[in-house]
């Protein structure tokens, strides 16, 4: 009986021990966003925390060749207070058919929403009077202290280097 009941009690620890709790996926569901207003509420915080949001397109080799980038950036500050956003600016309608796919193959890190709002013409000079809507483009802010950039990241130690230059701030 001692016997049985220690056994019992390995399995259990074993068992337990062997269970690891999975971080939460967070592009298990992308969020379609339909009005900049919404984009604009993270661009204007007061936090401390730096924001890093790059804007981007499945379409776009450009985009698709710094994505790696942002998946260390994220993964390598993920206990910083450094979040990484990354906009798709396509078609919502190709959320399931393409967009899901694509994310899951690329094993993308950060966190992804579609931004469905159209009027880009009104909302890009908001983001930065330079930007004219070509992609990509990526502003990176912490409070009132902006880094904007457009075209993509040839390195990684370029985002990097951006991204530093905010926090020593």
């Amino acid at each position: 009986m001692k016997n049985t009941t220690s056994l019992l009690i390995l399995v259990f620890l074993t068992a337990v021990s062997s269970c690891t709790l999975k971080e939460k996926d967070p592009n298990a569901t992308i969020e379609i966003i339909e009005h900049y207003s919404e984009i604009e509420e993270i661009i204007n915080a007061k936090d401390h925390e730096i924001t890093v949001l790059n804007f981007w397109s499945t379409a776009c080799p450009p985009c698709i060749r710094e994505l790696p980038h942002f998946n260390q950036l994220a993964t390598e500050y993920k206990d910083k207070q450094v979040k990484v956003l990354l906009i798709s600016l396509e078609d919502p309608k190709r959320l399931k058919t393409y967009i899901y796919p694509f994310v899951k193959k690329q094993g993308i890190v950060p966190e992804v929403v579609v931004l469905n709002d159209q009027n880009y013409n009104v909302w890009t000079d908001k983001v930065s009077s330079t930007w004219f809507g070509a992609l990509p483009a990526t502003l990176i802010l912490k409070g009132q202290d902006r880094k904007f950039k457009f075209g993509s990241y040839a390195t990684y130690e370029e985002l990097r280097s951006d991204l530093e230059g905010l926090i020593d701030r």
